[in-house]
């Protein structure tokens, strides 16, 4: 060490070891232990999450507690820059991608003091001073189920449209109402919510496709009201018809949503706010609904343009009034033809009138309940200093805001589907359907190899024991399939709805579900169309216990007995016994006498690991694809010729009458006549209806011509 350099000296005992002081060590360790919780607290701090305004020193980093979530939805003010909260738009569904809430949306990031709410990515639209961009709702838990077994709805939603938009149509079903498809279809509307599409501007042309697609739309949903030809849309005819045709059949409603087809509404922010009681109450200007008279209401615009007429609201008690006094309020302006216009106009000009008169002759409470009674509320939308929440289409999603509950002039099917997924629009259900049959377990698919040894007549190839048994009206859920599809020879199109209409009458008297199908018979290729069947069969048998099937051309007569009674009938009829029937028997099919094979237009069959796996075979029985003129039948009658399947299929021989009867063979009871002559069916399918209807008005009908 250089001489020049100062030596250090400790400040210990000559010829001791310096000992360390040990409360200064554990000093040292707890503050140790509190600086590492303390970095890893500042570390795992939401304000330090994707933190855009760069570093801070920890002095000026802000602290506030974690959210708690509860039932009470979290909604966080998006940016337009959050993929999580504004995915890019494309033409995928975005109702196939599972919704997730990312850890910013549960964990908000907090904005510097001097940050101009107004300004950046936050940044308040200037379309208008109180709208404000879309929140992304948090997961509601699901609200208690109230089955509703009454003709009368708190909501009778009517969708305005021309007979060719099909395709915004079954966008309205699945956006509005959750209904993607009809494999569990919704007999009975039993929420708080009817709706229809009121049909107008005529009937499409006969003998085309388009007709074609159409009568199998009407087939399958039922939620077509075709309006007479020269009936047009109007409010006044909107308001006719809910007064009269729907007053017929018994249906009443509180409050009345119309909009025209082109027209994007948030149906469910308007029904939780008519539920709520309160129009625009996010806005600068509530309307408290009122109490007393609640279904007195008109909500709509009111400028006397088109428009008008393309979205309103009005209660039942207005509607009343509309009708009631149409002559009168349509002559306040004779250029004006919307009713709901010129009611508003008319009751501004007496409404000082009418209320003077009341006051006048009545107790100042009992005035204020008739004034409520005979003036409506109206709730402008379009006035210079109302909400303007009825909207007209700027072409871009980002024009729409929280509080629009009305885009009208919407054409484009891809920007409606934009418009439901940027409001994050939430279907309003119009029905509990029965639920799916299918318990899980994957029921083997796959034919059996050709060169793999004949198995004997027990299940080890079929695993799964048929647990569906049958015991009346409880019995298992049964579903009612027929063809929709109209072939383009257009030989079935004046009787295939009238038909459907049959069966599902049928239906929905003894609690079946009623399935009509189209689109397996149209993707055919390669083979016959009526190989459709089978595939819908295979689509719609897993979410049922049993399936009936039923071609077009077959007509329900005895409408009095049950598939539930027919069942149990079968049961006692088997060969076997009860019991053998349950635990064996999947298939229940008619060979008629002299006839070289069974028929496969009308027939049962139960939802088990056999009937997939027979349905399989049958699919790849490629030598009937195009083989006329038996076809799937042909397949059908050829796979049960396999030893294997002997004991799972009940073959009714021979017989005409339990469910399958030719007219010829007509007897008075007789439950279906199938009507498959070698020419078209259509003329005596249409006669088979009206002796039907004869039947069911209690006629007695001996014998068919």
């Amino acid at each position: 060490m250089p001489l020049d350099l100062p030596q250090y000296k400790g400040d210990t005992v000559p010829g001791r070891r310096p000992r360390t002081n040990k409360r200064t060590l554990v000093a040292l360790a707890v503050g140790g232990i509190f600086f590492l919780l303390f970095l890893n607290a500042r570390i795992s701090s939401p304000a330090t999450v994707n933190d855009a305004s760069g570093p801070h020193d920890l002095e000026e980093m802000p602290t506030f507690e974690v959210p708690v979530v509860d039932e009470t939805p979290v909604q966080e003010v998006p940016t337009e820059e959050d993929p999580d909260l504004f995915p890019a738009l494309d033409t995928e569904d975005p109702s196939d991608a599972e919704q997730t809430i990312s850890e910013e949306d549960l964990f908000p990031t907090m904005p510097e003091e001097d940050e101009d709410p107004k300004s950046g990515d936050n940044a308040v639209s200037p379309h208008s001073d109180h709208h404000s961009t879309l929140p992304h709702p948090l997961d509601e838990s699901d609200d208690e189920i109230i089955l509703n077994d009454s003709n009368h709805y708190s909501y009778l939603v009517l969708i305005a449209s021309t007979a060719d938009q099909m395709a915004r149509r079954s966008l309205i079903r699945e956006k509005y109402f959750g209904l993607s498809d009809n494999l569990l279809p919704c007999m009975q509307y039993n929420t708080d919510m009817l709706y229809k599409f009121w049909i107008h501007g005529g009937a499409l042309p006969p003998k085309t496709d388009e007709r074609r697609r159409y009568e199998a739309e009407k087939m399958e949903w039922d939620d077509l009201e075709e309006m007479p030809k020269g009936v047009k849309f109007e409010q006044a005819s909107i308001l006719e018809w809910a007064e009269t045709t729907l007053a017929e059949r018994g249906i009443t409603y509180d409050y009345l949503i119309v909009q025209d087809i082109n027209t994007f509404m948030q149906l469910s922010n308007i029904k939780q706010e008519l539920d709520n009681g309160v129009i625009s109450e996010s806005t600068n200007s509530p309307v408290a609904i009122s109490t007393d008279m609640p279904t007195n209401l008109v909500w709509g615009n009111f400028a006397g343009q088109e428009s008008d007429k393309f979205a309103f609201v009005v209660g039942s008690a207005a509607v009343k009034l509309a009708v009631e006094k149409q002559a009168e309020i349509m002559l306040f302006d004779l250029n004006v033809p919307h009713i709901l216009t010129n009611m508003y106009g008319y009751y501004a000009s007496i409404a000082n009138e009418v209320e003077n008169a009341v006051d006048a002759t009545m107790e100042p409470e009992a005035a204020a309940e008739e004034q409520e009674r005979v003036i409506p509320v109206f709730i402008r939308e379009d006035g210079p200093e109302d909400t303007h929440r009825f909207i007209r289409w700027e072409n871009n999603v980002e024009s729409v805001h929280a509080e629009d509950s009305v885009v009208t002039h919407v054409y484009q099917d891809a920007e409606f589907v934009d418009l439901a997924r940027w409001t994050y629009l939430k279907p309003s259900p119009v029905c509990y359907p029965r639920k799916s049959a299918f318990k899980g377990g994957q029921p083997p698919l796959d034919p059996l190899d050709d060169d793999q040894d004949s198995l004997d007549a027990s299940d080890a190839e079929f695993p799964g024991a048929n647990t569906t048994s049958v015991s009346g009206s409880f019995g298992p859920s049964i579903a009612l399939m027929t063809s929709s599809f109209i072939y383009a020879d257009n030989c079935m199109e004046p009787s295939a709805t009238l038909s459907s209409i049959n069966k599902r009458k049928y239906a929905l008297r003894h609690g079946h579900s009623f399935v009509a199908r189209s689109a397996e018979f149209a993707q055919q290729r390669g083979r016959k169309t009526v190989w459709g069947k089978i595939d819908a069969i295979e689509k719609v048998l897993p979410k049922y216990d049993w399936i009936f099937w039923a071609d077009m051309d077959a007509v329900i007569f005895n409408q009095e007995r049950s598939l539930f009674e027919l069942l149990d009938e079968l049961r006692a009829r088997y060969p076997g016994g009860e019991e053998e029937f349950d635990k064996n028997v999947d298939l229940i099919v008619s060979q008629p006498p002299r006839d070289p094979m069974l028929n496969a237009g009308v027939f049962f069959m139960r939802n088990s690991p056999w009937s997939m796996q027979f349905l399989r075979e049958v699919q790849n029985t490629e030598s009937w694809y195009n083989k006329g003129s038996a076809y799937e039948q042909g397949a059908m009658a050829e796979v049960i010729k396999d030893p294997r399947h002997a004991p799972h299929v009940f073959l009714l021989y021979p017989d005409v009458h339990t469910f399958n009867t030719f007219p010829k063979f007509y007897q008075p009871g007789d439950f279906i006549v199938h009507y498959a002559p070698d020419k078209c069916p259509s003329p005596f399918v249409l006669k088979g209806l009206e002796y039907a209807q004869r039947i069911e008005n209690g006629e007695v009908i001996d014998k068919l011509d």
